[in-house]
């Protein structure tokens, strides 16, 4: 059933959407994570710009002359349906583990106004409760997603730009030379570990190939909403993020909660923390109802594949997977059950936001490498372009200096879950090819009669 055009979105909105998904949550904590690696991160900040660049364009690039639903997961199907069939797997999970780092971090900030939320359970509590009010506004269809998210990405934007421009007044490079390494290892390994870090502020440069069946005229509009949102995203990340560093000592920000908040506080007074903090939880909110949105619709392409079960493909008039998006808040919610119970009372949300985001990153990247691979197989075969392929070569060397950058446990972890799905993919397989050779056998019987 075709979905109703009039839910589809625009530019604008697409825009958001991109722009929104990666600053709505990629922006709140980071100031905290990074200042335990340092000030250095000014170098990793440089190469993730390039690196997401180069992954804009290669979605940007396929886009254009090779459209698909469920991006990440559509191209990683056409170098190998084994790719695919991977790539299902680790991208779905991927996102909705995300989702769950994006709800932590707004309820982080939402402590400033509830400091119950401070304590384990109860912040666990209205976790699980965000997660379920936005994929109740995801069964609403697209239209109010996106509306929600350029409203959150406007409203995190006051802040973060506040700081980035006016902080500068308050900036004081002794400080910024002593928050220079904080990470305790050599500069190298500092600058290429918070590579991974960084990396989860530009999560989300897929959204609009991921989405393009929600939007209107795709061919045109997806590859410049992934631009523009990229380009938006990274100028304010590096500007906001390091003036923070040239703020405060480095032990402070790592210990916040809300960083921003205490950088507003410092240079408007504290009046403005309780804007701040609403801005930005609300902000991560309406990025986690965008980021369920994408986990609806790669869901879906999952089960058009024939990778995922059929449920996950069922879809409204409007197009919403509304059964895989209830069985993705389930996961969240056992998830987070989990980590409630299994955590230490003191867990600070910024080590929680740091765990979630560094396993969702690694799922994303064997994602991203096909995508690129992908692009230099479609360039071969089209238009031969050296240009292009450069630039799909440069999203794959990024790919893998993010994956030297993680730690080695969780890194073997994800290539021991990438090589177990290969286990599941060869059972389907082989399921598949015994009911065509029971059909060739059939048919034999049929003509012998």
């Amino acid at each position: 059933m075709s979905s109703d055009t009039s839910k589809k979105i625009g530019l604008v909105a697409c825009t958001g959407v991109v722009a929104g998904n990666m600053m709505g949550s990629g922006i709140a904590l980071l100031p905290s994570t990074l200042a335990k690696v340092g000030s250095i991160s000014i170098y990793s900040w440089i190469i993730c710009l390039v690196g997401a660049l180069s992954l804009a364009f290669v979605y940007a690039r396929l886009a254009t002359n090779n459209p698909q639903e469920g991006g990440p997961i559509a191209y990683a199907g056409e170098v190998s349906p084994a790719f695919g069939f991977q790539t299902g797997v680790l991208y779905y999970h991927a996102n909705w583990i995300g989702n769950l780092a994006i709800a932590i971090t707004g309820v982080s900030y939402l402590s400033v106004f509830f400091p119950i939320l401070n304590n384990t359970i109860p912040a666990a509590i209205a976790t699980i409760a965000s997660v379920w009010v936005f994929t109740i506004i995801n069964l609403l269809g697209g239209s109010w997603v996106s509306r929600l998210c350029t409203l959150g990405l406007v409203l995190i934007l006051v802040p973060i730009v506040g700081t980035a421009v006016v902080g500068w007044g308050h900036f004081d490079a002794t400080t910024y030379m002593q928050n220079w390494n904080t990470s305790h290892s050599s500069n190298s390994h500092a600058i290429v570990s918070a590579v991974l870090i960084t990396l989860w502020s530009f999560v989300g440069v897929e959204s609009a190939a991921v989405s393009s069946g929600m939007v209107k005229n795709p061919k045109k509009t997806v590859p410049l909403a992934t631009l523009l949102g990229t380009i938006i995203a990274g100028v304010i990340y590096i500007l906001s993020t390091q003036v923070i560093a040239g703020m405060f000592p480095a032990s402070e920000v790592a210990a916040s909660g809300a960083p921003f908040a205490l950088a507003t506080t410092a240079i408007f007074g504290a009046w403005t923390a309780p804007f701040v903090a609403a801005f930005t939880a609300l902000a991560c909110f309406t990025s986690l109802g965008s980021w369920m949105m994408l986990v609806g619709e790669a869901g879906k392409r999952a089960a058009r594949d024939g990778n995922f079960p059929a449920v996950f493909g069922e879809t409204d008039k409007n197009g919403v997977a509304k059964k895989g998006l209830v069985l993705a808040s389930v996961m969240m919610t056992i998830l987070m059950i989990a980590i409630t119970l299994f955590s230490s009372s003191d867990s600070h949300a910024s080590n929680l936001f740091d765990i979630l985001t560094s396993d969702a990153v690694l799922l994303t990247m064997l994602p991203y490498f096909y995508s690129a691979v992908n692009l230099i197989r479609y360039e071969g075969m089209t238009t031969r372009n050296v240009f292009v392929m450069l630039f799909a070569g440069v999203a794959c060397i990024f790919c893998f200096i993010a994956l030297i950058g993680a730690d080695p446990s969780a890194l073997a972890a994800t290539f021991v879950v990438s090589l177990a799905i290969f286990m599941f993919y060869a059972r389907k397989l082989g399921f598949r090819q015994h009911l065509q050779l029971e059909q060739e056998k059939a048919n034999k019987v049929a003509q012998s009669h």
